[in-house]
């Protein structure tokens, strides 16, 4: 083979190798390129996701918060119509002696407290009550009237083995507590009714 020949076979063989590897090469980075570009889709998916749990989780945060600020301000609302219902029952109590049917309210509180205590020797009433009490009791009973007791009204007897019961509009009242809060808190539902509201008051124990 001339030498012409010779370096023309090289050249094309070299032109060839240069050309199969040049498809190689741009094979390899087209696969680099596309794995790099996977690699950002799912990257960039990944991020989508996580701001959306982030933003999920934010808003159930918020949402949670919100109930939380909700039941706060219904607690505030139960207590604070407790707290109306229970002065004007206080309010209506303390003039329990006002009431043109006290001589029987105190009779039976009197009666109530004697049945608790049988044995009792002792009948306290507030200073007011004195005479009305005194009036309640047989003329031959050996139950004594004290006027040391500081009440609205009502009666606490004793007897000599230092055994007292109290039954007073004030220990009533606080006996009534729960039906009271939960009173307060029927009103506060929807549909809650006023009236029913008076008349529940007006059975509380006086």
């Amino acid at each position: 083979m001339a030498l012409h020949d010779l370096l023309a076979a090289i050249e094309a063989e070299a032109t060839a190798e240069v050309a199969r590897l040049r498809d190689g090469r741009h094979r390899e980075a087209g696969a680099i390129i596309a794995d790099a570009e996977r690699q950002a889709r799912d990257l960039e998916a990944a991020a989508v996701a996580a701001a959306e749990r982030e933003e999920r989780e934010a808003g159930e945060l918020r949402l949670t918060a919100a109930r939380d600020h909700a039941a706060a301000g219904l607690r505030d609302a139960h207590e604070a119509a407790y707290q109306l219902i229970a002065a004007e029952t206080r309010a209506r109590l303390a003039a329990a002696r006002d009431r043109d049917d006290y001589p029987a309210i105190l009779a039976a509180l009197l009666a109530e407290a004697r049945a608790a205590l049988p044995t009792a020797t002792v009948v306290r009433v507030d200073p007011a009550d004195e005479p009305l009490a005194r009036g309640l009791l047989p003329g031959d009973s050996p139950v004594r009237v004290e006027a040391t007791l500081r009440s609205a009204g009502g009666v606490e007897v004793a007897d000599g083995a230092g055994t007292r019961v109290r039954n007073t509009v004030e220990e009533r009242l606080a006996a009534a507590e729960p039906a009271l809060r939960a009173l307060a808190g029927r009103l506060l539902r929807p549909g809650g009714d006023g009236e029913a509201r008076s008349a529940e008051l007006r059975e509380v124990p006086a």
